[in-house]
């Protein structure tokens, strides 16, 4: 079976992460990378490398990883699938929900397939809450509470583009806790009623550092998030409630390590006591998982299972009621 010739548009951070594990995909042939720190083309080891990503858009190729800054995802996204070309691209889909609506919109004219990074469905925790959750073992879930924060904002200086809303959109919440509204939503979703608040008033920065919000889905299933970049300890933990039991996810293996060990507590009631089980998860298939879907999407031509532009616009347009919300 030929092998899918791969671009990879932006070699930052995640870009590196994705580059470590498409090339242990046997499923990829990495034919180009763009990044704009490039001081020049060049070749290296037979993948061509460039300084523009418009050097890609004149390749044949098969697919490419998108892996940039919010303010250009949702145009570089539009320019390959307009080519025809295959798209896997990063969260936060769009700076804004006109921007994603206006990627659909392209997305039906198109015939490649369009993937977004929503890896967290992918860890080991998720996959085995989700499953309790189908089966009904606990029978239907009443309520979530979620929270996901790290300490800051910008990585590296005031002056990078994640703390200006013209080139990121909006702050923590959509830069991390687009994650959770994408669990619960892939949990228990829709949801139809928002309540929310932000501030920004410790980095001060015109996004927010600090967002909560009370959603309601057309069950009654009321979950509640905080999304915040002012949890000096970085921390992940989802707790749900169903009718026969509860269940607690806490920590999410990242590159960083610093959010804690993942585990799932599993709290059955039973008529006289509580009985809990707990299951620790060492390792995290999220990268490897997500890209290897996505291979599977294109060899086999079938539709893309999970972060499908479908679930990007809700996830998206989820945080444009938030934000209207907070704003009243």
């Amino acid at each position: 079976m030929p092998k899918i010739s791969t671009g990879i548009i932006g070699l930052g951070v995640v870009g590196k992460r994705r580059k470590f594990f498409i090339e242990k995909n046997s499923n990829y042939r990495i034919t180009a990378i763009s990044d704009i720190r490039f001081k020049n083309n060049f070749k290296r080891n037979n993948i061509l490398y460039f300084k523009d990503y418009h050097s890609l858009l004149a390749l044949n190729l098969d697919c490419v990883f998108i892996t940039l800054p919010n303010y250009l995802a949702s145009i570089v996204t539009k320019k390959f699938l307009k080519k025809g070309t295959n798209v896997f691209c990063e969260k936060p889909p769009a700076k804004n929900l006109k921007e994603m609506l206006s990627v659909v919109k392209v997305e039906k004219k198109s015939k490649a397939l369009l993937k977004y990074g929503f890896n967290h469905r992918y860890h080991g925790s998720i996959k085995y809450a989700k499953k309790i959750i189908q089966k009904k073992i606990l029978g239907n879930i009443l309520n979530i509470r979620g929270l996901y924060g790290k300490s800051k904002i910008v990585t590296f200086n005031k002056g990078e583009w994640r703390s200006k809303k013209k080139f990121a959109g909006g702050g923590i919440l959509l830069d991390q806790g687009i994650h959770l509204l994408d669990l619960i939503n892939n949990f228990c979703g829709p949801f139809i009623k928002f309540k929310s608040f932000k501030t920004n008033k410790y980095w001060n920065y015109d996004v927010e550092d600090d967002a909560f919000a009370i959603l309601k889905n057309k069950n009654d299933v009321i979950a509640s998030i905080h999304s915040t970049a002012v949890e000096w300890q970085h921390k992940f933990r989802m707790e749900i409630s169903l009718q026969k039991g509860a269940m607690e996810l806490n920590g999410i293996l990242s590159g960083s390590k610093s959010y804690g060990r993942e585990s799932l507590i599993i709290k059955n009631k039973s008529k006289r006591k509580i009985i809990k089980k707990i299951i620790y998860f060492k390792s995290d298939p999220s990268w490897r998982d997500e890209i290897a879907e996505f291979s599977n999407s294109i060899l086999k031509n079938t539709l893309i299972k999970n972060g499908t532009s479908r679930e990007a616009l809700d996830v998206m347009s989820m945080i444009d009621k938030i934000y209207k919300d907070s704003n009243k």
